[in-house]
């Protein structure tokens, strides 16, 4: 009876832990040549061209040389991957997205594949003017979407490994900072508030984007105290746990987050969402203080569970 019990509690725990995976860090970017009809293959290039720039503007984002692809003997047009697909092409190329654009019956479609899971992350095609020649509109419309799914990742940051300390979090002066990546911008200076946040992936979507129904949790708070070339150095704040600020942890800036959000409504269906639903959560200030209080009520927790367990089983 004690043993069918304590596997009852256990179970029941490790059925609370589970849920849908992390978004890792978007940081190696595959986008496949753009599929088009007979007479818009010039337009499809410069398209592809473009893309590419786009996202390596700011300089946050590798994209895969055309020379690559050519090597590993991929360099080609694709439509629709499917996850396995997806997964064996982002093991050859080591990649953490995919990137494929086609057009047909005057419509552009830009889909965009998560390495992790193989899933479709985000998908969006826009239809040409019909008084324009497709051929002048291709390269216009594939950029836009491609901004949209920029616009649309719901980070703007990410957590960088000191060189010198060896880690992604240090002590100064009883004070705990970490450096994180912006890219080149403008909207980020001395004094920007900044969010580390855990994107929940949903466990299954099959045919529905992962980015429309994924959710944020915020694990910490900081202000940016010192910033250079797109690198800025974070005075933490509070955090739901310091291990959560590791390398490669995802970085949320509300400032340019709700720039971007009041721009996207003004020009699009307001009942489509942009970015996943935010998750209330209990952040701890960061101070001698509040660690010591911490641990304290985490023993005092154990204890208690402890002693549930003992009570459940005699």
């Amino acid at each position: 009876m004690i043993k069918f019990m304590i596997s009852v509690i256990v179970i029941h725990l490790f059925s609370l832990s589970v849920c849908g995976e992390n978004l890792n860090l978007l940081r190696r970017w595959v986008v496949f040549p753009f599929d088009s009809e007979e007479g818009l293959k010039t337009s499809a290039d410069n398209a592809w061209w473009k893309c590419r720039e786009r996202i390596t503007d700011k300089k946050k984002y590798l994209v895969a040389s055309r020379q690559f692809l050519v090597q590993k003997d991929v360099f080609q047009p694709r439509r629709s991957l499917r996850p396995e697909d997806v997964k064996l092409l982002a093991h050859l190329l080591d990649a953490d997205i995919i990137v494929t654009g086609f057009s047909e019956h005057r419509q552009f479609t830009l889909n965009v594949y998560l390495a992790q899971n193989g899933q479709l992350f985000w998908t969006k095609h826009m239809n040409f003017h019909p008084s324009l020649r497709a051929a002048d509109q291709l390269e216009l419309i594939s950029d836009k979407l491609t901004q949209e799914f920029m616009n649309a990742i719901p980070y703007q940051a990410f957590t960088l490994l000191d060189p010198l300390i060896g880690k992604p979090v240090y002590t100064e002066s009883e004070k705990k900072y970490a450096a994180i990546d912006t890219g080149l911008t403008e909207d980020v200076a001395v004094g920007t508030d900044v969010q580390w946040v855990q994107i929940q992936l949903p466990e299954n979507s099959p045919g529905d984007p992962s980015l429309s129904t994924s959710k944020i949790e915020i694990v910490g708070e900081g202000r940016i105290v010192k910033y250079k070339r797109g690198v800025g150095t974070v005075e933490i704040l509070r955090a739901k746990s310091m291990e959560l600020i590791s390398e490669r942890a995802l970085v949320r800036i509300p400032s340019i987050a709700d720039k971007i959000a009041q721009s996207y409504v003004a020009t699009t269906d307001p009942n489509e969402r942009l970015a996943p639903e935010i998750l209330p959560t209990i952040i701890n200030p960061v101070s001698p203080e509040s660690t010591s209080a911490k641990k304290n009520t985490m023993i005092f927790g154990s204890i208690l569970s402890v002693l549930g367990i003992l009570a459940l089983a005699f």
